[in-house]
């Protein structure tokens, strides 16, 4: 993120010198301006759409970061809506997911946890065997569709597109009312459309601008070129 934002800056300031540079337009015959003005001009233009597609992916990873933070919080602070599940689990809570040595082992809060911290951190294989411990052991548990959720998205960051949709599709099909669901119809569109697969791609759009058109994803799929 930090690079980004320097991005960003780099790309304003040169926003500026370009700005200040342009002399001001002489009144030529035809009252328009010179080839040199209109090149300089459209190089501004591109490098202010340039900042502001910055500006605007700075604001989606604060935006994720934020949604991930209140998540990791809620579990914290209610751990006991965790230790639901098909499976009993006795295991005694331990003040931080350190103290976990290997992927799905734990009270289900520590598992999901842990597994969600090797997500944020990028260590996308580890998480992905955290999150399917967690799915196996606590299949029923409140936050199962958010784990089947992430495990797709695991998957997709990796750029395994065609396991990314498999994981996504089940969340649609075993966890149907699961808060991640509009997400995960999002994110089957995007993998789609990196293989290519325009129409299924435009399918899971439709389908998500019918079933929740005032979710945050449907106003992302705006934004989704679909050739």
């Amino acid at each position: 993120m930090t690079t980004l934002i320097c991005r960003i800056l780099t790309v304003a300031s040169a926003v500026g010198l370009l700005t200040a540079c342009v002399p001001p337009p002489t009144v030529a015959p035809s009252n328009n301006l010179t080839l040199e003005m209109r090149h300089l001009r459209a190089s501004i233009d591109r490098q202010e759409q340039s900042v502001q597609m910055l500006f605007r992916q700075v604001s989606e990873l604060e935006a994720s970061l934020q949604r991930h933070a209140e998540e990791i919080d809620q579990l914290r602070q209610t751990p006991q809506s965790m230790q639901t599940g098909s499976l009993p689990d006795q295991t005694p809570q331990t003040q931080g997911v350190a103290s976990i040595p290997a992927p799905g082992e734990g009270s289900a809060t520590e598992v999901y946890l842990q597994a969600f911290g090797d997500y944020a951190s990028g260590r996308y294989q580890r998480a992905i065997q955290g999150f399917e411990a967690f799915l196996q052991r606590f299949p029923n548990n409140s936050y199962a569709g958010n784990a089947q959720f992430w495990l797709g998205d695991c998957y997709f960051n990796q750029q395994q597109y065609s396991l990314a949709i498999q994981e996504f599709e089940r969340v649609l099909k075993d966890y149907p009312n699961a808060p991640k669901t509009p997400d995960a119809l999002f994110k089957i569109a995007s993998a789609r459309l990196q293989l290519g697969d325009t129409d299924e791609a435009r399918l899971a759009i439709d389908t998500l601008k019918q079933r929740y058109p005032k979710s945050t994803a449907a106003q992302k799929a705006q934004e989704l070129a679909i050739p």
